[in-house]
């Protein structure tokens, strides 16, 4: 027989035979029983539970923070003056001394009365003559002898005398001169014997009851600070001021771009060195937050802020959060709910809507694992 015909025989009967194979094992298929869904569900269960990434967490739950704003300024006493002379002459005796503190009214020096009292006494005398005209003048009027305008220049002349006599009696009262105020002789700048002309200094008083706290408010936290806000300052030697911000500049300094503002505070820790330098922190809303360690941020595709938890089916979920405030143990964040389970080794390995296996603080993270497990070493790093 012929080699090629001999192999399509061959060729055929194996054909027969695959096919006829095909259709016997599709008939033992129809027979055999059909699987168990529930039994498939629950194996899918258990190895779900089993292959899901652990990852430790703690329940966490948001505390009040005062939200504050801080700064760089200085103390001032309220109020500071510089007193002038208000009269010429020779400073007769001093009454005061710088540094010692006075009441309003205690007298800080005397300038000599030289002919004062000399032109006085006779003001007050040509007084007396022009008052003794007009008394006479309205007798003359009274039997129509003395005209209305001779009346009225009595009358003038009268007003004058009196006018110069107060104005020497005035004179004389400012050779003494007075506190405005009670507050603390800052500085005397004059000797016994000096001569002071009207408008020259004297000495700088300081009103010492109440501070004056003062900064620079950067113009990206101005609508942040308003009248009646508190103002905390702290001075280099760790003595704290509170007081309360009563004035906000209406224009900025044009070279800073910073609005000055002032709180006022009293003097309960009797400082008397004004001019310090301060660490001043406006305390602005109170608001609920979490302080977290910056190790427990994480980055979105956006590049934002968020943290990751889980929910109460295990799953993950993600918070962007923006941060309130940086202190040395953490930063304070907002954007989270009140309480949640926060994710706290391990959230770089899972995504949002993840199923994880959570272990709290304080557990062993491969607990009951396998020791070779790869994912539970990833968790444990």
């Amino acid at each position: 027989m012929n080699r090629s015909v001999i192999i399509s025989i061959v060729l055929a009967l194996s054909a027969v035979i695959w096919v006829a194979s095909g259709v016997l094992s599709s008939d033992s298929s129809d027979e055999a029983p059909a699987a168990d869904p529930e039994a498939l569900t629950n194996s899918n269960n258990e190895t779900s539970a089993t292959d899901a990434f652990k990852v430790q967490v703690k329940n966490i739950t948001a505390v009040t923070m005062h939200n504050r704003i801080e700064l760089q300024g200085d103390i001032h006493a309220t109020r500071e003056i510089e007193i002038r002379a208000e009269t010429h002459g020779r400073v007769a005796s001093l009454h005061a001394q710088k540094g010692e503190r006075l009441k309003q009214g205690d007298s800080i020096l005397s300038i000599a009365i030289n002919d004062r009292k000399a032109r006085l006494e006779q003001a007050k005398a040509e007084l007396k003559v022009r008052e003794a005209d007009l008394a006479s003048g309205l007798k003359l009027k009274q039997k129509n002898l003395l005209s209305q305008n001779q009346h009225e220049q009595n009358v003038a002349n009268v007003e004058a005398a009196k006018a110069a006599v107060k104005r020497i009696q005035v004179e004389i009262a400012q050779t003494r001169i007075q506190a405005a105020f009670d507050g603390i002789l800052d500085r005397l700048q004059v000797e016994q014997g000096d001569y002071l002309g009207s408008g020259d200094t004297v000495a700088v008083l300081v009103d010492d009851a109440r501070i004056k706290i003062r900064a620079e408010l950067p113009q990206q936290h101005l609508s942040k600070v308003e009248i009646g806000h508190r103002a905390e300052a702290e001075l280099l030697d760790g003595t704290k001021i509170s007081g309360t911000i009563d004035y906000i500049a209406s224009a900025a300094n044009p070279e800073t771009r910073t609005f000055t503002i002032e709180a006022s505070a009293e003097n309960t820790r009797n400082i008397r060195h004004f001019g310090q330098s301060a660490r001043v922190r406006l305390v602005l809303e109170e608001q609920l937050a979490h302080k977290l360690s910056p190790s427990y941020l994480d980055l979105d595709s956006d590049g934002g802020l968020r943290v990751k938890g889980v929910d109460e089916n295990n799953r993950v979920r993600t918070y962007p959060v923006t941060i309130l405030r940086n202190e040395r143990d953490g930063v304070w964040l907002a954007g989270m709910p009140e309480s949640l389970t926060l994710i706290t080794v391990g959230q770089g390995f899972v995504s949002a809507g993840d199923t994880v296996t959570p272990v709290y603080d304080g557990a062993e993270l491969n607990s009951g694992a396998n020791a070779s497990d790869p994912k539970a070493s990833e968790a444990m790093l």
